[in-house]
């Protein structure tokens, strides 16, 4: 993969989640995509999707990637582990039932929803290199250095590079989901 055609994508703190090792979410997610042609890979809930979303329109990308961090010292998050179990494209509004080959033991808590990344290949595993990036906060871009968590927006850009990543994903249109649990 040539990164330097990176430029528009996503940064996702990534460690241990739902009582699985990187490695093991890593296969298990592979399996999904093998079985089901993409899956979804679920992360905290966000009320940006939609902001991200007109972005990565905007930006006109050949691809969208996921820089999923080094994780050094992650742990896993705390709360119930429930299975989610419907999903919501970005750009539609209707939910719909998850496929039995896809998997999302999302840590909720009190929560009832999450989001998702719609995902149709992992890299894994993969050499990093220093891209110089930006990253959305609200509705501007940052050249600061990227903190290490949440999730961020980011694009090929003018700040500092990118910190170490451990995997890539490479995401199908429309890229953001709703995930959770009807009750």
């Amino acid at each position: 993969m040539n990164l330097l055609e990176f430029k528009i994508g996503f940064w996702h703190p990534f460690g241990p989640h739902a009582g699985e090792t990187t490695e093991e979410i890593i296969k298990r997610k592979r399996d999904e995509i093998n079985k089901n042609g993409w899956t979804l890979w679920s992360f905290q809930f966000r009320n940006t999707l939609k902001l991200w979303y007109q972005e990565i329109e905007k930006a006109k990308p050949n691809r969208v990637l996921v820089f999923c961090s080094e994780g050094k010292g992650a742990r896993d998050p705390i709360g119930e582990r429930k299975l989610c179990n419907y999903y919501i494209p970005i750009n539609e509004v209707r939910p719909k039932e998850i496929s039995i080959e896809i998997q999302i033991p999302h840590p909720m808590g009190k929560r009832t929803k999450g989001s998702a990344f719609i995902v149709k290949n992992i890299i894994y595993p993969v050499e990093y290199k220093a891209i110089p990036i930006e990253w959305l906060k609200n509705t501007k871009w940052q050249t600061a250095p990227l903190p290490t968590r949440p999730e961020y927006l980011i694009r090929f850009g003018q700040g500092r590079s990118i910190r170490k990543f451990r995997a890539i994903l490479e995401l199908q249109y429309p890229y953001l989901a709703e995930v959770g649990r009807c009750i």
